[in-house]
């Protein structure tokens, strides 16, 4: 009789086999609809989610919303909609490794990596010179805080 650890492998592997080649869960209706009101910019060569919706007239303030882990910028969506009645520009985004970006693998993620990111989508969507204020979460703070930095 053969050891019972082979045994157990030789049952094992089939079944890990099968659980890495099962589909992801389809996404919620919410989830597609906050997909499809987003875009892309590439920092990197790198696919780097984003949301980006205008707001309140009369107001000149953009506001970047930085999630936390292991979430994404749909940690944002049920106050994004006051959040543009307050704000001109309310910006959102996956960071590199979450939501709807890209995620290298391997890779040895930064929290100085993640501001670069943000500082890039600044840049991306032209907004080096303006007045930028963050509201920030968990990951997110310690990204902001390196961005005030």
């Amino acid at each position: 009789m053969k050891e019972w650890w082979v045994q157990v492998g030789l049952l094992g592997v089939p079944l890990l086999a099968v659980y890495l080649h099962i589909p992801p869960p389809q996404l919620s209706p919410s989830l597609r609809s906050w997909r499809a009101s987003g875009t892309f910019f590439t920092y990197k060569d790198r696919n780097i989610f984003y949301r980006d919706s205008s707001g309140a007239v009369g107001s000149s303030d953009v506001v970047i919303l930085l999630h936390g882990f292991p979430t994404s910028s749909y940690d944002w969506s049920k106050i994004w909609e006051g959040l543009t009645q307050r704000f001109h520009r309310v910006i959102a985004l996956d960071f590199l490794g979450f939501g709807f970006s890209d995620k290298p693998r391997p890779h040895r993620y930064s929290i100085f990596e993640q501001a670069n990111v943000v500082e890039g989508l600044t840049r991306h969507l032209g907004l080096q010179h303006h007045r930028i204020n963050l509201l920030a979460h968990d990951y997110g703070d310690t990204v902001a805080q390196e961005l005030l930095h």
